[in-house]
Order: C-alpha cells, then structure tokens, then sequence
C-alpha cells in the first residue's frame, strides 16, 4: 500500500511561518492534530487561525521550495545512510559550495530521525526553513 508521507507540526509551523500557502487536504488543528479535510477548497494557511498549520506532503513541500524559492533538495541512498543535497536553482550551483551534506551535517541541532529517506526528508526542509529563508 502506499502511504503518502506528511510534514510533521514543526515544520508545518515553519511553512506557515515562510508563506507557505498552497491548498492542502491536510492541516495540523491548536491541539496539534492532523486532520485530514474533505475537500482541498480554501485549506491553506491564509484561511487558518494561528495555530492551526496546513500539512502538505514532504514532496509538495520540497516542490514549493523549488518553485517559490528557488531550493532543491534530493535525498540520495548511500551504502547505509542517506546524503542530502541542498541546491539553488538560480544558477544550479550548490547553496554549499558544491558540498554534497550527509544528514549528519544537520542532525547536530535536528532532532527528528535522519535514518530513513522521508527523516532525511524532514531534517534537510527544517535546515532550509531555519537556516537559508
């Protein structure tokens, strides 16, 4: 089966924070919960409350980064672990100066789990919101 992966309420929190505001069927409520709408009419950020944060999927967040702002992020498979690579699209050169970032690189101040692809996910979004917007 497969399971459509969702941003967790942090970097939910974080979108909302950096203008996300692309409908969603998905949102976070003021209790923390997600929340699934039955029609994707007028549930974006703009509509909601302030603590209440739409909840897209990790893809669409990374497309919304792309798009709006220019960032790519690709999470590629590496013997046991996971690389993340952060590229401006401006000039396709790397926002790092060519570096390739393992998700060690940004787990020191992430605390979610680097150990799957979507954790890699996750930890390289927060590193974009937190860090480059």
């Amino acid at each position: 089966m497969n399971k459509e992966r969702y941003v967790s309420y942090e970097i939910a929190k974080l979108l909302k924070e950096k203008g996300f505001d692309w409908e969603v069927f998905t949102f976070y409520d003021e209790i923390r919960k997600f929340n699934r709408a039955n029609t994707v009419y007028n549930w974006n950020n703009a509509n909601f409350d302030v603590d209440v944060f739409s909840a897209p999927t990790l893809q669409m967040a990374a497309c919304w980064l792309r798009e709006v702002h220019k960032i790519d992020i690709s999470v590629i498979p590496d013997d046991a672990s996971w690389w993340i690579k952060i590229t401006e699209l401006k000039s396709w050169s790397s926002v790092f100066n060519g570096k390739v970032l393992n998700s060690d690189d940004i787990k020191f101040a992430y605390e979610g789990d680097t150990s799957t692809k979507e954790g890699c996910y996750e930890a390289a979004l927060w590193y974009v919101l937190t860090n480059l917007i």
